[in-house]
């Protein structure tokens, strides 16, 4: 980043628009200082910058981080005249009160003489790599034939790496959120989805998981419509990652409920490394071999149950063949008839009981 000249007035914009985060962007790092004006007890363990946590406090009210650019999960998008690294601070207040979110940017000139383009494909081997998130339907073998869900309903995603070299790729997702823009500096509600790079948040919080992998460029996310936004236009916004290897320091991590713990999706025996994720901190090495990209999905809409239609019983009765009700009419008839014909014979012809037998002389009377 020496080649990068810091464009100071466009930062003093971004940072203006949340008067209660400072941030100060240097050469190739950052300093942030959110003030939270909260009831509660700040925790430390319970904020992020990206999958960050703040290195301490100031005044009892403020968080304050010092990372660099290249760690804790910021997206880098470089254009024809300068570079954005923009990342998300969270704040979990559950169970009493909401998330707290805001965005955060550091914008730099480029010299004239650089052209790179950033898109969801990138050099990588001689190849080029490409990234897709899509919205599949029950058995992940099209898209979804809706783009509304109900609350419950299940949302499956399905993200995948290809590369035009023939080495195979890992995929694993660092963080993904809903927002209700497609921009997340501009998004008026963001909920955080998968955190601290590579937990599944949500399944914590709801009935939510990781599938099992069918390879390793493809990976399957179960997700149960919740509320958020409803009625509105939201997005699925997620940082992607591919590496040439199976790497230990990347991972996907879900919460087991009935079990109470995380586990390791590609590797059980190994979840221990997902036992940080209620900690808010992972060490993770950087290396030059992978590849990553933002991917957004959406629009759609999540909504709320609908009213009850009536019962199956009800449906099968107004749809029975007019046929068929005569006859079971009739038969119900039937059978009244012939229970009320076997009383008279037995209470009546019968003398009144089973065991009356006439008298021969009776019989022989007349």
């Amino acid at each position: 980043m020496g080649s990068e000249r810091l464009l100071l007035l466009m930062f003093v914009a971004a940072a203006t628009a949340q008067n209660d985060v400072s941030v100060d962007c240097g050469g190739d790092s950052v300093t942030v200082r959110w003030r939270l004006d909260s009831p509660q007890k700040l925790d430390l363990s319970r904020a992020l910058l990206g999958d960050c946590p703040p290195i301490s406090t100031e005044s009892g009210d403020t968080l304050l981080f010092s990372v660099s650019l290249r760690d804790c999960g910021f997206h880098r998008q470089v254009t024809l005249d300068r570079v954005t690294y923009s990342n998300l601070l969270t704040y979990d207040r559950r169970p009493a009160l909401t998330f707290l979110s805001r965005s955060v940017r550091c914008v730099y000139d480029l010299p004239a003489s650089r052209t790179t383009v950033f898109s969801a494909e990138e050099d990588y081997d001689d190849g080029a790599v490409t990234f897709s998130l899509e919205l599949m339907n029950g058995d992940f073998s099209a898209p979804a034939p809706s783009l509304r869900f109900r609350m419950g309903s299940a949302l499956l995603v399905r993200a995948t790496v290809e590369s035009r070299s023939r080495r195979p790729l890992w995929i694993y997702m660092e963080s993904c959120m809903v927002a209700t823009d497609a921009d997340i500096s501009r998004a008026a509600r963001v909920h955080p989805i998968i955190a601290n790079a590579g937990c599944l948040m949500e399944s914590k919080w709801g009935n939510s998981s990781f599938l099992p992998r069918r390879r390793p460029a493809e990976i399957r996310l179960y997700l149960q419509a919740f509320k958020f936004a409803l009625g509105q236009n939201i997005f699925l916004l997620c940082d992607l990652e591919a590496w040439d290897v199976q790497r230990v320091d990347r991972r996907a991590c879900h919460y087991i409920q009935q079990q109470r713990r995380w586990k390791l999706l590609d590797d059980p025996s190994q979840s221990y490394v997902c036992s940080s994720c209620d900690s808010s901190f992972f060490r993770r090495t950087n290396a030059a071999s992978g590849v990553s990209a933002r991917k957004v999905l959406g629009p759609f809409v999540m909504e709320e149950e609908s009213l009850e239609t009536p019962s199956s019983a009800e449906h099968a009765v107004s749809d029975a063949p007019v046929w068929l009700m005569v006859v079971s009419v009739a038969a119900a008839l039937g059978t009244v008839v012939g229970v009320l014909a076997v009383s008279y014979y037995l209470c009546f012809w019968r003398g009144g009981r089973l065991g009356y037998r006439p008298s021969r002389d009776l019989l022989t009377k007349y």
